[in-house]
């Protein structure tokens, strides 16, 4: 089987109609769609994990893959910022640092590719490897982001019921801020050491 039709990266491209219909849920009218929505959050992620670990199962981990896996990713991240914003949910902000943060740095890891250096081999610092290749913080940045989409839907499903408590949504909605503001805080700490460790590989090319 091609690299292009893999199964792997037909489950990874399959993410994108999952996230934009559950775009479409929430901007839809009733109680019923947040709540759809919010199960649909869990396993677009589910599916992210599950590529990669299909790809390794069957031996079919390509070059091709984890580039569409990182472009997904990208997609789902800054789609789902952009409308969370849209709908009032989040500072406009937040969105705009989230993609400027993506450009600068796919653009800088683009550079550290084309003179042979990995996404994360670039970093050579113990603090950038820690906070940008390390595997915790990864899990970590990752985890945090879809708790905060998660947060943020079900916010708006429990907006949507007639009846619920004053003081549940108040408490659900400060666990929504502290949840989006911890992504923005990884989304900061993970970005600033590769415009740092970058400068290593332009001294090394100049």
């Amino acid at each position: 089987m091609s690299a292009h039709m893999s199964i792997p990266n037909i489950i990874t491209l399959s993410r994108l109609p999952l996230l934009f219909g559950l775009v479409v849920l929430l901007y839809l009218p009733g109680a019923w769609p947040p709540w759809v929505a919010l199960g649909l959050l869990p396993v677009l992620y589910l599916m992210d994990w599950f590529d990669g670990y299909l790809a390794r199962q069957i031996d079919q981990v390509t070059e091709l893959g984890g580039v569409l896996d990182i472009a997904i990713d990208r997609v789902v991240e800054n789609v789902l910022w952009i409308v969370f914003a849209h709908l009032g949910q989040i500072p406009l902000w937040i969105p705009l640092l989230f993609i400027t943060r993506s450009f600068v740095v796919d653009s800088l890891r683009g550079f550290a590719l084309a003179k042979g250096k990995s996404a994360f081999g670039m970093m050579h610092s113990r603090l950038g490897r820690f906070l940008v290749a390390g595997r915790f913080m990864r899990g970590l940045y990752g985890g945090a982001k879809a708790v905060a989409f998660c947060a943020v839907v079900l916010n708006m499903a429990l907006a949507a019921l007639a009846d619920t408590p004053a003081s549940l949504t108040a408490f659900f909605a400060r666990a929504e801020m502290v949840l989006v503001y911890l992504s923005v805080l990884l989304c900061i700490l993970r970005g600033l050491p590769v415009i740092f460790d970058i400068r290593a590989l332009l001294e090394q090319t100049s």
